[in-house]
């Protein structure tokens, strides 16, 4: 059985179609549902049932994934395992962080790793969004967060607080409390962002004034700046055209940079690492 072919099956089954699978898996829908089809041949089975709500899987294709899914993980295992056995300081290092880190903090540290590391090739995955450090969709993950994972391997870099801002030339009147911001247009998020606590407070007590949403903090930012509404942003976005007007006490994060346990010995993983850290206190 070819691999590939269970790994399509698990993107379908997570997604429940298959453009969600093929969106996932970085490739075109007719391939994904060509193999499924030559699959289903082959094994003289059907995996998934065609119903109007997506892609369901039969009881031999849970079974089926139920399989693919202890093997994925084995394969995870064995990925990490001989890349902690990697020495050399050379090779690509995957790294994802939010669009305002990547132009403040990521540009300085691998400027840095060019002339100390120059075998070491730093690909950066820009979005607001997680990637799975589990999975190997990255090695390295520079975050704002307040809980981070307790599978993984992190150090705290420093602190971040939040603030509500708006335009630098604005002439509508500031807000000087977060108490402060009913009936003022406001910027809010989108679902995927509401897993932060700054967004679900946002939410929960200024629905009715958010008049535009983004699913992240640049784009925030770049509407506050163009005059559509106030937002809610960390101290970590500088903004040329923007104003904090006032802080929101009950609300912190930290800055945090993460990786897997079984990758943390990789010495180009470590000489990513140490270049970030080494940027991301000195902006502290």
């Amino acid at each position: 059985m070819n691999w590939n072919d269970l790994k399509i099956c698990l993107a379908i089954a997570e997604a429940g179609s298959l453009a969600g699978a093929a969106r996932a898996l970085g490739i075109n829908h007719s391939t994904v549902f060509r193999r499924l089809n030559a699959l289903e041949d082959d094994l003289k089975l059907r995996v998934f049932d065609r119903l109007p709500e997506g892609y369901v899987p039969t009881p031999v294709g849970e079974r089926m994934i139920e399989l693919a899914e202890e093997a994925d993980t084995a394969v995870q295992a064995i990925e990490r395992e001989l890349a902690g056995q990697d020495l050399e300081p050379t090779g690509l290092v995957r790294l994802t962080t939010a669009p305002n880190l990547a132009r403040t903090i990521v540009p300085r540290a691998v400027s840095a790793l060019r002339k100390s590391h120059p075998g070491i090739v730093v690909e950066t995955l820009v979005g607001d969004s997680d990637y799975d450090l589990n999975r190997r969709e990255a090695d390295i993950a520079l975050r704002a967060t307040t809980r981070p994972p307790g599978h993984l391997v992190g150090r705290r870099l420093t602190g971040l607080s939040w603030w509500i801002c708006g335009r630098a030339s604005s002439r509508r009147r500031a807000p000087k409390s977060a108490d402060a911001l009913a009936g003022l247009p406001l910027i809010g998020a989108d679902a995927a962002m509401m897993r932060l606590e700054s967004f679900q407070w946002l939410e929960t007590n200024y629905r009715d004034d958010i008049v535009a949403r983004a699913n992240d903090l640049s784009t925030m930012a770049a509407l506050t700046v163009a005059g559509v509404g106030y937002s809610l942003l960390p101290s970590d976005q500088d903004v040329r055209g923007l104003r904090r007007h006032c802080r929101v006490d009950h609300i912190d994060a930290e800055l945090w940079l993460l990786t897997h346990p079984d990758l943390r010995k990789v010495r180009r993983i470590r000489a990513v690492w140490d270049a970030l850290a080494a940027v991301g206190l000195e902006s502290a």
